[in-house]
């Protein structure tokens, strides 16, 4: 949250809205249960009349509450990491969302890795990942290009110390044409280094989504192995010209590089303030949903645009390549995911809802 709301504070600054805007923080925990999230925003809009809220929270129980929140007839901003594909429902003139999309950065990753690589692929990830839907999106993608998951390891949530080497020897078995990886933190540390070092770095292409690769992670990394590709809607190295006014304003303010949360506390805050402007701003609410709508703001990822049947916004995604050095750059773009209410009405049809419901990693 201090990252968040340090994004959040930094675009009302740069609207000059200090004085216009008070900020009210009402902590839900974990976002997961319905009934506290829904008491929490009651709370927010009658106790202390809250004009907008921003809740970062599980879009899996939204379809429970959107008509409560509807009711009220206040705009939410709902944001999130985006690793569970969304439910499609009808959320009314009030409900709009702002996810960092992860979801949709495993379905695209798929595309592009059986494109460059080839269509075998070995899947590693452990307990904590296993339980978000990367994977699920992943696997659809892969199904659309008639790739192949040949081999899946899933470990512990204290992974055994021997299954870098038992995964590795599967791999000359199976000769996959490159691998998907989902470890965090501890373990993506762990796995990058026992891959730098062993003689395996560089056979195989190493594809993540989001979250293998992040500076928290990297400066912990000895030696950053060859051929680890990340596909995201957004990274730090990205050289757009809004992206680096983000990143050296924001480490102005902060003393430090801003991540995921920073970035999507910025893009709603921005958002609001952006909707503020607009000729047709009032007190009313359904005149700040329908100027929310229709925000022209700008922000890292591009254009924020909510304009469309599900209300949410959706960015093109891009492939980011890492260096010996530890430099990242962005390696190529491949575009937004086509047809995405389709996407996730097939992907729901076919997959079981069980899951982790944290709003925290991937969610």
């Amino acid at each position: 949250m201090v990252d968040f709301t340090a994004g959040v504070r930094m675009a009302i600054a740069q609207y000059q809205f200090e004085d216009d805007i008070e900020l009210i923080f009402e902590s839900i925990n974990q976002g997961t249960d319905k009934n506290l999230v829904l008491n929490s925003v009651n709370k927010l809009v009658l106790q202390h009349e809250t004009d907008v809220n921003i809740l970062f929270s599980n879009a899996l129980i939204m379809k429970d509450i959107a008509p409560s929140l509807n009711a009220l007839q206040r705009p939410t901003l709902l944001t999130n990491i985006g690793g569970n594909i969304p439910n499609l429902f009808d959320s009314g003139d009030f409900i709009f969302s702002n996810s960092f999309g992860l979801w949709e950065s495993a379905h695209l990753a798929a595309k592009w890795s059986v494109d460059k690589f080839g269509k075998k692929v070995a899947h590693g990830s452990y307990f904590y990942e296993a339980g978000y839907d990367l994977y699920a999106s992943f696997c659809h993608g892969l199904k659309e290009v008639n790739g192949e998951v040949i081999y899946n390891q899933v470990s512990q949530f204290n992974p055994n110390p021997d299954d870098f080497q038992n995964f590795m020897k599967q791999m000359e078995l199976e000769t996959p044409g490159f691998l998907y990886v989902l470890y965090s933190e501890r373990d993506a540390v762990s796995f990058l280094n026992k891959l730098g070092q062993s003689k395996e770095n560089g056979k195989y292409p190493i594809i993540t989504s989001g979250v293998l690769l992040n500076d928290e992670i990297i400066e912990k990394v000895e030696n950053i192995p060859e051929n680890v590709f990340n596909v995201a809607s957004w990274d730090l190295s990205d050289e757009h010209v809004d992206n680096k006014a983000f990143i050296e304003t924001y480490k102005e303010q902060t003393g430090k590089d801003p991540n995921y949360f920073a970035l999507l506390g910025y893009e709603c805050a921005g958002t609001i303030c952006d909707a503020m402007k607009h000729k047709n701003w009032s007190k009313l609410g359904k005149d700040q949903a329908q100027a929310i709508k229709y925000t022209c703001f700008s922000g890292p990822r591009g254009r924020l645009n909510y304009n469309n049947v599900m209300n949410s916004t959706g960015f093109e995604h891009h492939v980011y390549g890492i260096d010996g050095t530890k430099n990242r750059k962005k390696m190529e773009s491949i575009g937004i995911l086509e047809n995405r209410e389709a996407v996730i009405e097939v992907s729901k049809a076919h997959q079981n809802p069980a899951g982790w419901f944290q709003p925290y990693l991937c969610q």
